[in-house]
Parts: C-alpha cells; structure tokens; sequence
C-alpha cells in the first residue's frame, strides 16, 4: 500500500530495495567476468589496482543507465526510474559521489601515507574514518527507519540529492492482492508443519506394512517357505531393499538382508517381520551374519 502523500505512480518498498540488491549483484558479476579474463596474465596488478577497477566499473554502470537512462539495472527489470524532472547533471552528482566515496573508503590508508608517513597521523585519520563510520551507519538505521515509515528514498544519498523512485509504467503497475497474501501464508504454514511432523512419523513401518501387501513377484513364496536354511548364492538379494546385500544378516528365516536394513527395520518396529514369509523377529539375538554358500 502506497504512502498517504505518495504521488499515483509509487514504487513499492520491496521492489526499491530488490533493485539495489540486483545492481549489487551486477557489479559482482561484471567484476568476477573481468576477473575471469585476466586469470591466465595474472592477478597481481588486477589485486593492487582492485579500488580503482571498482570505481571504474561502478561508473561505467551508473554513466549509461542511472544517468543517460534514469534507472539502474535493477530498477530497469523492477519496472522502476527516478523521476523525470532531475536533471542529468544531478544524476551526474549522484554517481560521482557514490564512486567517490567508495573509493576513499578503500584507499585512506594510501592517501593517508601520501601526506604524512608519521604512525600519529595515520592513528588520527583511523580514528576519524571510524566515527564517520559509526556516524554513517547511525543516519542509515534512521534513514531506512523513515523509509520504512514513508516508503521513499531507501538510501541516504537518493534523499540528500531528491532521488525519487516512481513507476517506469504506471499504467502496468503490479499488484498483488490480499487473496495472495493469504493462500501464500497458507502454503508456507502447511509447509513447516509438514516439516515438524513427518520426522515423528515411523516411515520404515509403513514401508514394511506396504511391502507385505505388496508380495515380491521375483521370488516363489511358497517354495521358500519349505526350506528350513539360509541360501545366500551369488544373486540372492536383500529382502529388504531388494539389491545385492552389504554385510548380509539372516533373522531366523529363510531369506537375508543387509546388516543396515535389517537392524534399522527392527529398531523402528519391533514387531518387524519378513516382507515375503511373515517371519516375526522376536528378538535381535536373531539376526546374525549369512555366509556365501
């Protein structure tokens, strides 16, 4: 819902702060391109020089889409722009100072020992970048509190330079309506209870209650049945899992079954008992190691 002195052509807030993460994540990708390219010559220069490639990319970006198109990427695919009536030289600006002061942020340090390699001086300009940090990140708590509040400018130099996000096609605005709302809540609802309840459920249980309605077509139930020992050849399979068994166990029948499969089955029901003849295990002093015959 648009704020009350929001003008007809309002930007939802997520939609402003999903097209900062997109442009976010086209930096990142046009950088790691880059870096790409370059990993047979080596990283060496690209490492040193790594501030001044951020800065050239980030206003190669800004140059052909915040100022000659007046939206970002992100706003671009979020249907969003910064008002007409700026001017391009206040976007001009904007990118500037943006490049600029991610630039300083990450070479202070060089331009600090340019002017004075005193180890006092460069203790006081760390202490000053320190307070202008905390300075910083305590307007951009309040900053993003009012936007929160008002749903306009979500950055702090978008409201210092009145850059204001509206709808690039207001005719085709989207919404998106309580009914949504709702059956997605539901889902989401249904979906952590499902998660909650299905590890209380015994599965192995009702995969052996399946298994006897479902008697296996590739073995003579009623011929196995008259044999009183364990043949274990070479293509005998587990009873169980129905492939070739790993550490194979008899439990007093006539059939076998992988150690893991076997133990697991009898630990999750107790009144386990053989899928194809009906043999109950009546204690696990039963299932003991099969030899080949």
């Amino acid at each position: 819902m648009a704020a009350p002195d929001a003008p007809e052509n309002y930007v939802p807030r997520i939609s402003q702060l999903d097209a900062m993460l997109l442009d976010k994540e086209v930096y990142s990708l046009i950088k790691s391109q880059l870096l790409k390219s370059v990993k047979y010559i080596g990283h060496g220069f690209v490492t040193r020089m790594e501030p001044e490639i951020d800065a050239v990319i980030k206003y190669i970006v800004l140059k052909y889409t915040v100022q000659m198109a007046r939206r970002s990427v992100g706003q671009q695919l979020l249907q969003a722009k910064y008002q007409d009536s700026v001017s391009y030289r206040r976007l001009g600006s904007y990118i500037n100072v943006i490049v600029l002061v991610n630039w300083l942020k990450e070479r202070y340090g060089f331009l600090t020992s340019l002017v004075s390699r005193k180890d006092s001086v460069k203790e006081a300009v760390g202490r000053c970048i320190s307070v202008v940090e905390v300075a910083y990140q305590v307007v951009h708590i309040v900053n993003l509190l009012v936007f929160l509040h008002k749903g306009l400018y979500p950055t702090i130099l978008e409201r210092v330079f009145g850059l204001q996000h509206v709808s690039a096609n207001p005719n085709n605005s989207r919404r998106i309506s309580y009914a949504y709302f709702t059956r997605e809540l539901l889902w989401h609802g249904f979906a952590e209870l499902l998660g909650f309840i299905l590890p209380l459920i015994n599965v192995q249980y009702f995969h052996n209650a399946i298994k006897k309605l479902v008697p296996s077509l590739s073995e003579d139930q009623d011929d196995s049945a008259q044999q009183s020992d364990v043949n274990f050849l070479h293509g005998t399979t587990c009873v169980i899992c129905n492939t070739l068994p790993v550490l194979p166990h008899g439990f007093g029948c006539q059939h076998i079954a992988c150690y893991f499969c076997i133990h697991s089955s009898y630990a999750s029901d107790p009144s386990f008992s053989c899928p194809l003849c009906n043999h109950r295990i009546e204690s696990n002093v039963q299932i003991v190691p099969t030899c080949m015959s």
